[in-house]
């Protein structure tokens, strides 16, 4: 396991927030100079703890929804394979290897039900004798919430996204800013300029539009969080006796909690979702038990996946 100091622990926080801060605004946030932070993510890039940044847009100003493919696997199947094929297929926003319930889950940001069946007969007709089920569900609103457990942290910075079509008109160097985005927030505004043939001044104003306007939401890091100490859990709750009031005590309850990241709203397998770093099954226990005992009469029952590795993440539909 990766040891990392509470130097290090700051600036993950940092970049979990806006990974496309400047070194020298991470230098003073965290009291060292510009060189000493630029080592210190170099080593972190080197030991693959960072494993990527990227911008998060909000498909949905885009007229794309996120329908979810959670995908149990049977037989002789070679996961790669899958895995593979999947990361080549059009529009995939997610690819992740999961254990319990579902072995892989695939995003995509589809235009409508006729492409996302269109791509789901696809991986059917390549790979069905090895799909045991496949189960949909599509987000009605996600709440990315920053990674407290890092630094205890008490306060909470949040991203949401909804899947309410609210067109927003974009050109292909709009388009093609926000691949390069999605695939590395860091690019510089130089880089940028040159891939695209226009000013960085150019760049700097249609970046700033985009974020003005809600498409870009902000900038996340990936981090290979197994290596510092750290298990993903995905929980599943169906509800019942529901008021709107004890809904949304429930969500702002779970928002609360350090070690939780993702609260979903959605459509399908579950009512709500939720996601946390935890170091031990004993703390993910406890968790599950407070839930339990604060909610009792709503919660009906719950079931989770742990999030073993992320392929693919990736918010820049094809436009």
């Amino acid at each position: 396991m990766y040891k990392l100091d509470l130097i290090d622990r700051k600036l993950l926080a940092e970049l979990d927030k806006d990974s496309r801060q400047p070194i020298s605004a991470l230098a003073k946030k965290v009291r060292l100079s510009k060189q000493a932070v630029k080592q210190r993510l170099e080593k972190l890039e080197y030991n693959k703890i960072i494993l990527g940044y990227y911008a998060v847009i909000d498909v949905f100003k885009l007229q794309r929804q996120s329908a979810r493919l959670w995908i149990k696997l049977q037989g002789s199947y070679n996961e790669d394979d899958i895995i593979k094929f999947a990361l080549k297929m059009h529009d995939v926003g997610w690819v992740t290897r999961l254990d319990g319930a579902y072995d892989l889950l695939i995003i995509f940001w589809s235009r409508d039900m006729l492409e996302l069946d269109g791509a789901i007969k696809t991986l059917k007709f390549k790979f069905g004798k090895f799909l045991k089920t496949v189960d949909i569900s599509f987000i009605v609103r996600a709440h990315h919430i920053s990674h407290r457990y890092l630094t205890k942290e008490t306060s909470l910075h949040e991203l949401m996204m909804e899947q309410r079509f609210s067109h927003f008109e974009i050109d292909s160097i709009d388009g093609r800013i926000l691949s390069i985005l999605a695939k590395n927030s860091r690019a510089s505004l130089v880089e940028m300029g040159k891939k695209l043939g226009i000013s960085d001044k150019t760049v700097k104003y249609r970046i700033k539009r985009l974020e003005r306007n809600k498409v870009i939401l902000g900038y996340m890091v990936v981090l290979d969080y197994s290596k510092i100490g750290y298990t993903w859990y995905k929980v599943f709750m169906q509800l019942q006796d529901l008021s709107a009031e004890k809904y949304l005590q429930l969500i702002s309850f779970l928002k609360s909690k350090m070690n939780v990241m993702f609260v979903t709203e959605a459509i399908g397998i579950s009512d709500l979702e939720f996601e946390a770093m935890l170091q031990t099954p004993r703390e993910f226990h406890e968790l599950m038990r407070e839930i339990r005992l604060k909610f009792p009469e709503i919660i009906k029952e719950f079931n989770w996946i742990t999030i073993f590795k992320t392929e693919k993440i990736y918010y820049a539909p094809q436009i």
